[in-house]
This record gives C-alpha cells, sequence and structure tokens, in this order.
C-alpha cells in the first residue's frame, strides 16, 4: 500500500466527523461557593430499566451513589423516579413496539437522563470529579478554580478551568510555519487576528493559516513514517546511499516533493529522488511496516479528537467578563474540541458579579442612624 498523505489527511477528517461523541457539561457555582456538575444523554432501555452494566452507560462518568439521576421524555418535567419502572416504561413504550428505532441497543431520542453531582465546592470537584477511563480524555488532568472577591456592595466570581495541552510528540513545532497568535487563532479562535481585515484580505490571510497548518501536519507525518523506513532499510537490497545518509537527506527530499504535499507519496518521492525503483519493496513486503505504521498513526491521531463537549457554565449573579464563551441569559456556552488544546494550555474563565443586599440595607440603615442622631443632636 502506498501512503498518499492525502488520503491519509482526508481519512483522518472523516474520520473525525464521524466517530465525534457529543457530550453536553453543566458546571453551576453558587453564591455560597458550593457547585454541581451535570451531564443530559439519550439512553438505551436497558440503561432505563436499570442495567448498570458499562456498555450501556451514554454517560462519560462512572455512575454511583454520588450521582443524582432524573429523567425527561418528550420534555414533560423532570422525574425523579430513575430508573423507570414497568409500569412508566410500559406506558412510554408500548405504543412504539412496532417502531424499529426503539431497540434496546440504541439511545432513544424521546427520553433525556440528567447525571447531577454536587460538590461542597469547587476545589472538592477539582479533587474527586474524573473522566471513565474509557473516554479519550481521561488522562488530561484539567484544573478547576474559583476566585471570590468581597467588595461591600457586591462579590465578585472568577472562575477558571485549564485543559493541559495535549502532548502529541510531533516533532516539528508548529512556530516553523505560522506566528504563535497566528496558530492559537486556528486552534482556538483567539486573538483575533483578523481584526481590520475585509472579506478579501481575511480570505486571503486564513488561507496562508491553512497552507502553514498543511505543511506543518504533512512534514510531521512525513518524519514520522520517514522513522519507520529507517527501521526497514535494510530490508532492501542494494540501496542507493547509506542509513546515515538517507538520514541525512530527509528534510531535501520531503522539501522538493511538498509543493504537492498533499499528494505525497512516499514510495514515489524516494524512487523519484535517487532514480531508482528499490524503495517499492518495503510497500509490497508480507506484513507490510509502512501499511502498519499508517493504521497506528491513525489511531493515535483520532484518539483525543473522538470527543467534544458543549460545555455550560452558570455563575453567580450578572457576568461581567464572559471570556470568550456564547452568552445565552445568565449562561456562558464554549465549544470544547482538542484542537484547542495542540497549541497550549486552553483556559475558560469567566467572571460575574452578585449584588449583596444586605450591605445596601445595612449602609442605609446606617446612613438612617447617623441622619437622625444629627437631627436630634439636642442644642446647647
Amino acid at each position: 500500500m502506498k501512503t498518499n498523505f492525502k488520503l491519509l489527511f482526508l481519512g483522518i477528517i472523516l474520520l473525525l466527523a464521524s466517530c465525534k461523541q457529543h457530550n453536553d457539561m453543566l458546571t453551576r457555582i453558587n453564591a455560597d461557593g458550593s457547585c454541581y456538575r451535570e451531564f443530559n444523554e439519550n439512553a438505551n432501555q436497558a440503561f432505563l430499566k436499570g442495567s448498570k452494566l458499562a456498555k450501556d452507560n451514554p454517560f462519560p462518568v462512572d455512575l454511583d451513589s454520588s450521582w443524582q439521576l432524573s429523567w425527561t421524555c418528550n420534555n414533560a418535567k423532570f422525574r425523579a423516579d430513575f430508573p423507570l419502572s414497568k409500569a412508566v416504561y410500559d406506558s412510554i413504550f408500548s405504543q412504539k413496539k412496532g417502531n424499529p428505532k426503539i431497540v434496546d441497543k440504541k439511545p432513544n431520542a424521546d427520553v433525556i437522563i440528567t447525571a447531577r453531582r454536587n460538590y461542597k465546592s469547587v476545589e472538592e470537584m477539582d479533587k474527586l470529579f474524573r473522566l471513565k477511563k474509557s473516554e479519550k480524555w481521561s488522562d488530561l488532568k484539567v484544573k478547576h478554580k474559583l476566585e471570590t472577591q468581597f467588595r461591600w456592595f457586591y462579590t465578585y466570581y472568577t472562575y477558571t478551568e485549564t485543559y493541559p495541552n495535549i502532548k502529541n510528540n510531533l516533532e516539528i513545532p508548529i512556530g516553523k510555519y505560522m506566528t504563535k497568535d497566528e496558530a492559537m487563532y486556528w486552534f482556538t479562535g483567539q486573538p483575533n487576528v483578523l481584526q481590520g481585515m475585509n472579506g478579501v484580505e481575511a480570505r486571503e490571510y486564513v488561507g496562508k493559516i491553512e497552507d502553514g497548518f498543511n505543511l506543518w501536519f504533512a512534514q510531521n507525518m512525513w518524519n514520522a513514517e520517514f522513522k519507520v523506513l529507517v527501521e526497514n532499510y535494510d530490508k532492501l537490497k542494494n540501496p542507493p546511499v547509506s542509513t546515515l545518509r538517507l538520514i541525512q537527506l530527509r528534510d531535501s527530499i520531503f522539501n522538493k516533493s511538498s509543493k504537492n504535499f498533499m499528494d505525497i507519496k512516499m514510495e514515489q518521492a524516494l524512487n523519484e529522488y535517487f532514480k531508482t525503483k528499490v524503495f517499492s519493496v518495503l510497500w509490497k513486503v508480507e506484513n507490510n511496516p509502512m501499511k502498519k505504521f499508517e493504521e497506528a498513526y491513525l489511531e493515535h491521531t483520532i484518539g483525543y479528537f473522538e470527543t467534544e463537549f458543549n460545555y455550560k457554565l452558570i455563575l453567580p449573579g450578572k457576568v461581567t467578563q464572559p471570556g470568550n464563551a456564547i452568552i445565552n441569559g445568565d449562561t456562558l456556552t464554549w465549544k470544547l474540541t482538542a484542537y484547542r488544546f495542540i497549541p497550549a494550555d486552553y483556559v475558560i474563565q469567566a467572571q460575574s458579579r452578585k449584588v449583596n443586599v444586605w450591605a445596601f440595607l445595612l449602609t442605609g440603615l446606617i446612613i438612617l442612624i447617623a441622619v437622625g442622631s444629627f437631627i436630634r443632636k439636642p442644642k446647647r
């Protein structure tokens, strides 16, 4: 099999689009510093009936007694009687026995299950909250932090979540092909490097960033596969150069082929560079090492990208600094994908302000007492 970087790249994109698991995650911070985390999911019939098997659990967390489950059907009021009793279950599904969508192994869109866990503080959530081990993000050590500032009339709440930079083991830093701000914009949307540009200018500029990203990705793929080539170089009879010389020529061969980097076939590039056909042997031997590399590289690359979270945050009082969130009423929303963790740690931060009503009342009372004392002050 000839490794075609265009096909491999497109394969990764298609796999990411088809394999993504979308999760809704909500964090609510209360005025006293306590909080809860909540997930909403559809579930198969086995889970609705009370199955505790891991394969039936639709949530990205292991469910134990600390999680409270509730449910709703067709947007009715949430109920706490979970799992569903036989009578309730039959009342929902009895009329749908002939519906092929209602099968035991598939989620049912009519019923939404909510899993909520309460924490005494954000510090407790930071210590105890973990995704289940089967989740691709389970090894990411996310930091949760709440800072509270009391300023008499108002209390300010600053909430921060920090997602660590993914250690992708890519040899070529992205800084070779774009600036730090361009990389951050490409992966996270911030900072806005398009400020002041019109549509034509923005399209041209983003196209340049995309070309840089594609080259960065292609060269890292090339270098990773080149290591496999070197490891199997001794399988070639009458190789054109020594192993050491081959290693020295790695970048030169790539640069010569990079004008059409998305169509690079390593076998073809090597044969053309050395004016030979000897390299084709590695793509034809039994247990093709180059094919194994491609499969392993795909699996490693898509691992973190199979999951994304529609992340929501609710803070006490009025939001004053939403960061880069989308605001809908009192809810802040971010789209969490692993792309945002590539260039650096990804930080979610927002601030709110809550009125201390008692402070206003107490201040007013003090003023009234002071004024009253002045008015009633006896004359000498």
